[in-house]
């Protein structure tokens, strides 16, 4: 198993006296980067946002941004009076109507309202009702795994997935990328920047140079780094059997699927994901072996001899490109693995329950609320889960009281452009908000959730979370997920096309933070998961 050390310093995380709001200032955007964890940790999905097994994902991560100066804290409120005025009014006549009950929202400034930070700006709520009632949250809980993994891991670290062997005897290791392809690396890719293929001919290549075996050589595979059930018990068996979600390991081919026959609405898993990873190692050593003579068979799991020699590795994609991949097409899977990771990173075992434990305790070290907190798993789709809008809010104003707020921002869906937003905000109460915003999603049969953070036309960014809960079933999603995008465009203040001077006005403060409105992007589905007692709905959790 890797060392860890998780009381090492991680470059960049905020020093204790450092307030909230002077690094608020820094703009939003992007990426975490913290301490090591080297080795894998997967999230899974409930039927709720979708994952995307193609490995097309998300982009690629930038070199770590050096945090600016920031501005001096102010004391003045983060909106005016008549501007504070139109958010609660617009935001009580959409949920007058009584048509969503159980409702959360809280709207605050970039402090998110944290107590004993130093934070020293005003007022902490302009917005809240229900802020700390608990509620189902369904993929927003993703932000409390992201925030954690960025405290513990070093989000550029990689995850290495090592051949070694010992006598006649060849060893796969899995260190945690689950995101592996069967072919060759791809440099290009999330899902498959790491290759079997390319390891086989690496492996082969060592194996011929050395003491050619007498006959077929058994390849063991080693899945001792993560410990404990890999099926959470707060999953329900409908949706493991219908492959919302599915048993976790430590190696798996593109996030826990069956390449070349798995959609994002239905993803289709192999009985043992890490049998099929280790299955497709020895039929591409076959492949590669074949001119040399030299032959594999497929063996038991057993743990790599210490001492056994190192013949072929191949690494994954960065940390941060995986985060940024879960959060952007909301896969459970890989949460669930990077959860595990977390929990590696601070210094305690690979489980489910140790990925919760860091979770907790990571928000508790933070500062942030973990009041009404349940955790049944680490990727929201358990609907044992809850959490407060006020926890999810504080922690995204963590996330941007970071130095690499620029950066850590970038994992979060854009709306109209990326991830699980990009077909959302289409309604003309929201469609102008397009590239405002900037959130996760949280999408169940009976739960649609968003949280992040909303750019005004005079640049003022405003923290928030939305979540209903109770919806009915997956006829209502669709005008629930309009009324969660109404409500986060009149946070935005973009319920209607701002004018343009109001727009210019915004430009030098928000030139790094807010992007331009997207257009014409390609859009992700994002359907709904549905508990056990219902059939997965078309596109996966969101």
């Amino acid at each position: 198993m890797p060392s860890f050390n998780p009381h090492a310093q991680t470059p960049g995380r905020p020093h204790a006296g450092r307030t909230l709001t002077r690094r608020a200032a820094l703009t939003l955007g992007g990426m975490f980067l913290l301490t090591a964890c080297g080795s894998a940790a997967v999230e899974q999905k409930r039927p709720e946002e979708s994952a995307s097994p193609s490995g097309s994902a998300s982009g690629t991560a930038s070199e770590p941004a050096t945090a600016s100066a920031s501005a001096t804290p102010s004391l003045a409120p983060a909106l005016n009076a008549e501007d504070a005025e139109r958010l609660r009014s617009s935001l009580d006549k959409l949920f007058a109507d009584g048509t969503y009950p159980q409702y959360s929202i809280l709207v605050t400034s970039l402090d998110g309202g944290l107590t004993g930070t130093g934070a020293t700006t005003a007022p902490g709520d302009l917005y809240a009702a229900n802020a700390d009632a608990a509620r189902v949250p369904a993929s927003t809980f993703k932000i409390l795994t992201f925030f954690t993994l960025s405290r513990h891991a070093n989000l550029q670290s990689r995850l290495t997935t090592r051949a070694v062997r010992q006598g006649d005897a060849l060893y796969l290791v899995a260190e945690g990328d689950s995101l592996l392809g069967a072919g060759v690396s791809d440099p290009k890719q999330v899902v498959g920047r790491a290759g079997l293929a390319t390891l086989a001919e690496q492996t082969v290549k060592a194996v011929a140079a050395g003491d050619k075996p007498t006959s077929a050589m058994p390849v063991y595979l080693d899945t001792a780094l993560f410990t404990g059930p890999s099926v959470n018990p707060g999953w329900e068996e409908g949706d493991v059997s219908s492959g919302q979600i599915t048993p976790i390991h430590p190696i798996a081919l593109e996030s826990h699927t069956v390449p070349g026959k798995s959609t994002a609405s239905n993803p289709v898993r192999p009985e043992d994901a890490a049998v099929a990873a280790q299955q497709a190692f020895v039929d591409a050593l076959n492949a590669a072996g074949k001119e040399s003579g030299l032959s594999f068979t497929l063996a038991e799991r057993a743990t790599a001899p210490t001492g056994a020699t190192e013949v072929g590795s191949v690494e994954s994609a960065t940390l941060f490109e995986q985060a940024q991949h879960m959060m952007l097409e909301s896969d459970n899977a890989l949460a669930e693995v990077l959860g595990r990771c977390a929990a590696i990173a601070a210094g305690r075992e690979g489980s489910a329950e140790a990925a919760q434990q860091t979770v907790r305790q990571t928000l508790v070290d933070a500062g942030v609320t973990v009041e009404n907190l349940v955790q049944a798993d680490v990727c929201g789709m358990s609907l044992t889960d809850r959490v407060t809008a006020r926890t999810l809010v504080q922690t995204v104003a963590l996330l941007n009281a970071d130095e690499r707020a620029e950066q850590l921002m970038q994992a979060f869906p854009l709306a109209g452009d990326s991830g699980t937003l990009a077909d959302r905000f289409t309604a003309a109460n929201s469609v102008h908000a397009r590239g405002f915003v900037r959130a996760k999603t949280g999408t169940l049969y009976t739960v649609s959730s968003l949280c992040g953070v909303a750019t005004r036309p005079d640049g003022t960014r405003l923290i928030f979370a939305i979540i209903l809960n109770d919806l009915g079933g997956a006829e209502a999603l669709p005008a629930a997920k309009e009324h969660v995008d109404a409500a986060a465009a009149a946070i935005a203040d973009r319920s209607s096309a701002p004018s343009a001077s109001a727009d210019a006005s915004a430009g030098a403060s928000a030139t790094t933070s807010t992007p331009a409105p997207a257009t014409a992007s390609a859009p992700t589905s994002e359907g709904a998961s549905a508990p056990a007692s219902e059939a997965p709905a078309a596109g996966a959790a969101s």
